[in-house]
């Protein structure tokens, strides 16, 4: 690859075009102005708002809808053993409801 002295003038100046760079500055007051803006959005929603947001009670109705769902299952299991393997369930529908094939067209053919 060849270098000229085009493109070496180019990243000289590329290079020289950050050397008056200073820090940005965040204007008097940000932080207060921001943190009373966030605790003005956490008022709005009252004290039921504030309540629902507690760590502590998301982490228990997780763990309500957790066991409410294992109960569920357990017994639906329990159930399952209970009335026998789901072959002789299977067999039960079978009997009741009859699945015969029904011929859409006449297989007796008339002719003229």
């Amino acid at each position: 690859m060849s270098i000229d002295s085009n493109n070496d003038s180019r990243i000289d100046a590329v290079l020289n075009s950050l050397d008056g760079i200073q820090r940005a500055k965040a204007p008097d007051f940000m932080y207060t102005r921001l943190k009373g803006r966030m605790e003005q959005e956490f008022d709005q929603g009252g004290p039921l708002g504030r309540w629902l947001t507690r760590p502590v009670l998301a982490l228990t109705i997780a763990a309500v809808i957790i066991i409410a769902n294992a109960t569920t299952v357990l017994k639906m299991w329990e159930h399952e053993t209970a009335s026998g393997s789901t072959i002789e369930a299977g067999q039960q529908v079978a009997a009741e409801y009859p699945a015969g094939v029904y011929p859409v067209y006449n297989e007796n053919s008339l002719e003229p």
